[in-house]
């Protein structure tokens, strides 16, 4: 009996004011669709006996017609293939209000494909295997149904959840509506437990993983591979299967004290030109700037060096003094990271930054209609 554990598929992101020329669409929005099919085209290849997705399959609760086209596509080809496929929610694909439906009605019609959207637990028979589904959920609603959570009869037993993990901090990425779990839920008697939410490939305990993103959605994520987890559950073999992606790169951080002009200049074009920039995603992070060096920086010719990336972000950190004062950047991402990146920069007193961050993401979410 074989899985395959994927999450976080995003379809629909966007990033960055790249078009891809041949469709003319957000060159972001197209990588991932590509990912996406490119992952379809490796299940078919391996053919498991059940493909599990752990959540965020879109990128939004309100994914564009688009977004829908292409995983439907995609999940009837699978279904095409005889090959049955569970969704869970994930807290990008979860409404605040319940009223407001979900997009994963739509795949109940397909044949062998499992949606699981609604609160508490769900369960679904393969022969031998049963899955126990947890969908994205208020941690009031889900802790009980987790603790009382048996093992089965089932000769073999696999669970999903989508969530990040308490008291292991890069794991939880302080998005509004995410779920995070105490560690000691995941020691359960099953013998797998497919999670998502967190970008990376890694064991969390010897039954349970995270299978990671199937594309990087940050530069925190630049130099991690991407793909998907293959698992045999009689013998008990796990396989990471990578993808193709876009390449990333984060060069630094470059700290600029004690420099000329010149000599940062030089720097920063030996960054750039350290890397294949043909193509690829990359962002410069340069550190202890005076605002007058800034200022005597060709820019120009560094984004000339990298014409053929398909993004280029320098992002300095400006001084006055002895005191940094801001990171100045000379591209704009999206709104959500805007705010998440200068909240990140600034000291509050007197308030919980945690739930500034939390409140501000949902006022911009709610602002959009999602």
């Amino acid at each position: 009996m074989r899985i395959a554990h994927i999450a976080d598929t995003h379809v629909g992101y966007t990033a960055y004011r790249r078009s891809d020329p041949d469709t003319g669409m957000n060159q972001r929005e197209v990588d991932v669709y590509r990912a996406f099919e490119r992952m379809v085209d490796s299940l078919i290849s391996k053919r498991p006996d059940v493909v599990l997705h752990a959540g965020d399959l879109f990128d939004s609760v309100r994914p564009s017609n688009r977004a829908m086209s292409v995983v439907l596509e995609q999940l009837l080809r699978l279904s095409a293939e005889k090959i049955p496929v569970v969704l869970i929610a994930g807290n990008h694909s979860t409404p605040r209000l319940r009223e407001t439906g979900s997009v994963f009605r739509l795949f109940e019609h397909i044949e062998g494909v499992f949606p699981f959207y609604t609160p508490g637990v769900h369960r679904k028979e393969f022969g031998d295997l049963l899955v126990t589904a947890f969908p994205h959920q208020d941690r009031e609603t889900i802790l009980p149904v987790l603790q009382d959570w048996k093992r089965s009869r089932n000769r073999y037993e696999v669970g999903m959840l989508h969530a990040g993990i308490q008291g292991l901090s890069r794991y939880g990425t302080g998005e509004a509506n995410e779920l995070n779990l105490p560690s000691s839920l995941l020691n359960l008697d099953a013998d797998y437990i497919a999670l998502g939410h967190y970008h990376m490939m890694e064991e969390i305990t010897n039954n349970a993983w995270y299978s990671g993103s199937i594309e990087r959605m940050s530069f925190a994520e630049a130099g991690q591979e991407k793909g998907y987890m293959l698992v045999d559950l009689e013998h008990g073999k796990k396989e990471f299967v990578p993808l193709s992606t876009r390449p990333m790169f984060s060069l630094g951080p470059i700290s600029a004290k004690g420099k000329s002009a010149s000599e940062l200049q030089g720097e920063l074009t030996n960054a750039l030109e350290s890397v294949d920039l043909e193509d690829a995603i990359v962002r410069l992070v340069v550190k202890d700037v005076p605002s007058a060096l800034y200022r005597s920086l060709d820019l120009n010719a560094l984004r000339s060096l990298a014409d053929k990336a398909v993004h280029l972000e320098p992002k300095f950190e400006i001084v006055q003094g002895a005191s940094s004062v801001q990171w100045r950047s000379t591209s704009l991402s999206s709104l959500e990271q805007e705010f998440d990146s200068y909240l990140s920069q600034y000291p509050v007193e007197g308030a919980d930054k945690g739930e500034l961050r939390t409140r501000g993401l949902e006022y911009i979410r709610r602002g959009r209609g999602e």
